[in-house]
C-alpha cells in the first residue's frame, strides 16, 4: 500500500518568504546560499526562540543564529485543539511526526508556526553579525533552515516554544475526555496503519464491561462413555479439568517450565488421581513402574527437568564437572571422602550422596536409600548448595543406605 503524502511544502515556502523578506535585499542572502551549497552550514540547534548553527568561512568557523519571539501559549492551545479535531493530524502527532496540518496556519486554528519577516533578527561571531546585521553565514543558515524543515519540521516547533512531544502531550490531554476520530482514507480506500496504531494507542481508558453470566453447569458432569477407543466420561472429565487449571496458569504467568511427552506423562502421574494411571503409563513410554516411581519424586521436587534427571543425568563436558567439584571442595561442605565424576555425575560413595547435571543447567541432589538413588529437594544452580540440600536430606534417614 502506498502511504499518502505527508508534505511540509507550505511550511518551507512560508519560511522562505519570511526569511527572504528579513534580509531586506541585502547581498548575502545570494552570498549565504552558495555557503549553504557548499555544505558550509553544520548541525541546526533549536533552542527555545533561536536556531543556531557553526558555519565555516574561508578563514574561520563562524555561530551563526536566527532569532524570533516563541509563541504565546494560548496559541499552542489553539494548534493543539485544531489539531484534536483532525484524526490525521492527531495519528501523526502523537507518533512523534510534525502532521502537515501546522504547515497551513487555516488549518492550524489560526497559528502561524513560521514567524513573520520582521520577527525574524540575525546574530553572528563575525564583525557584521555582531552588530545584529544579516551576514553571509546567518544567510547561509537561513536556507539550511529552508532544506531541512522539509524533513525534520521540529525544529521550528521547538525554536517557537513547544517541541514536538510537549505539543503531543498537550493533544492527548484534549483527547483523553473523547474517543479519536475515523481516520480518513486515501483515493485507494486505504487507511495507514501505523496511523490507526497511533491513535488509538493513545485513546482514554474505556471502562470495564458489565458481563451478566448465568451459573455455569460444568458440561463433563452430565456426559456419558463414549465408544471405545475413546477415553471414559471420568477421564475426559479430568482432561478437561487439567486444561483448564493449565490455561489458567498461562494466563496467570505461574506455568511451569516446557513440558514433553515423559515429562508430561510424569506430570500426570504426580498428581493424586494420577497412580491410578501408572500400569498403562508404564505400558506406553517403555519405562517401568519403579522408574516411573522415581521420576514423579524428581518432578515434585524440581519439575520437568527433575523428573528426567531422575531418569539420568544429562551429558554434560567433563570439565563442567570437574570445576563443580572444585566448587563443593571449595565451600567445604565435603566432610570424608571425595566426589567421583564417572557417570556424567558427582558422586559421594562415603555419604551416599549425588548430583545429577538437568537438562536445565541445575544441579540435582539425590541420596541413596535400599541401594537405589532417590531424588532430594533442594536443586540449585550452585552445585556446592544442591550438595549441602542433599546432606541435609541424607541426615533425615541416616540408616538409609
Amino acid at each position: 500500500m502506498t502511504a499518502p503524502t505527508r508534505t511540509m511544502g507550505p511550511l518551507v515556502a512560508a519560511w522562505k518568504q519570511g526569511f527572504h523578506l528579513a534580509t531586506a535585499g541585502s547581498g548575502s542572502y545570494a552570498k549565504g546560499l552558495n555557503l549553504h551549497r557548499n555544505g558550509a552550514v553544520g548541525q541546526v540547534h533549536a533552542a527555545p526562540g533561536r536556531l543556531s548553527a557553526a558555519v565555516a568561512a574561508k578563514k574561520a568557523t563562524h555561530k551563526a543564529a536566527l532569532h524570533f519571539p516563541e509563541l504565546a501559549e494560548d496559541r499552542w492551545h489553539a494548534l493543539a485543539d485544531r489539531l484534536a479535531g483532525d484524526p490525521q493530524a492527531s495519528a501523526d502527532l502523537l507518533a512523534g511526526r510534525v502532521p502537515a496540518a501546522v504547515a497551513d496556519p487555516g488549518h492550524a486554528g489560526g497559528t502561524a508556526v513560521v514567524p513573520a519577516a520582521d520577527e525574524i533578527t540575525f546574530s553572528c561571531s563575525c564583525l557584521p553579525g555582531s552588530a545584529g546585521r544579516v551576514c553571509d553565514h546567518s544567510a547561509a543558515l537561513g536556507h539550511a533552515v529552508a532544506e531541512r524543515l522539509a524533513s525534520a519540521a521540529s525544529l521550528l516547533l521547538a525554536a517557537r516554544g513547544m517541541p514536538t512531544r510537549v505539543l503531543a502531550a498537550v493533544l492527548r490531554d484534549r483527547m483523553s475526555d473523547a474517543g479519536p476520530g475515523a481516520l480518513p482514507a486515501d483515493p485507494a480506500g486505504t487507511v495507514r496503519a501505523d496511523q490507526t496504531y497511533s491513535l488509538w494507542a493513545h485513546r482514554g481508558p474505556s471502562p470495564e464491561p458489565v458481563i451478566e453470566l448465568d451459573p455455569a453447569v460444568p458440561v463433563t458432569s452430565t456426559i456419558t462413555d463414549p465408544p471405545p477407543p475413546c477415553p471414559s466420561a471420568r477421564d475426559l472429565a479430568w482432561m478437561t479439568k487439567d486444561a483448564a487449571a493449565r490455561a489458567r496458569a498461562l494466563l496467570d504467568g505461574t506455568a511451569d517450565q516446557p513440558h514433553d511427552t515423559l515429562a508430561d506423562t510424569v506430570r500426570i502421574l504426580a498428581t493424586p488421581d494420577g497412580v491410578s494411571r501408572l500400569p498403562q503409563a508404564a505400558r506406553s513410554s517403555g519405562h517401568s513402574a519403579g522408574t516411573l516411581r522415581t521420576m514423579m519424586i524428581g518432578y515434585r521436587h524440581g519439575g520437568p527437568a527433575g523428573a528426567h534427571a531422575a531418569l539420568r543425568a544429562t551429558p554434560t563436558p567433563p570439565s563442567v564437572l570437574e570445576r563443580a567439584r572444585d566448587s563443593i571442595r571449595a565451600s567445604r561442605a565435603l566432610v570424608l571422602g571425595d566426589l567421583d565424576t564417572a557417570d556424567g555425575a558427582l558422586t559421594d560413595t562415603t555419604a551416599g550422596i549425588q548430583l545429577r547435571p538437568g537438562p536445565d543447567g541445575r544441579w540435582y541432589p539425590f541420596t541413596l536409600a535400599g541401594g537405589q538413588w532417590r531424588p532430594a529437594p533442594g536443586c540449585s544452580d550452585d552445585p556446592a548448595s544442591a550438595y549441602q540440600a542433599a546432606r541435609r536430606a541424607r541426615a533425615a534417614r541416616p540408616t538409609a543406605r
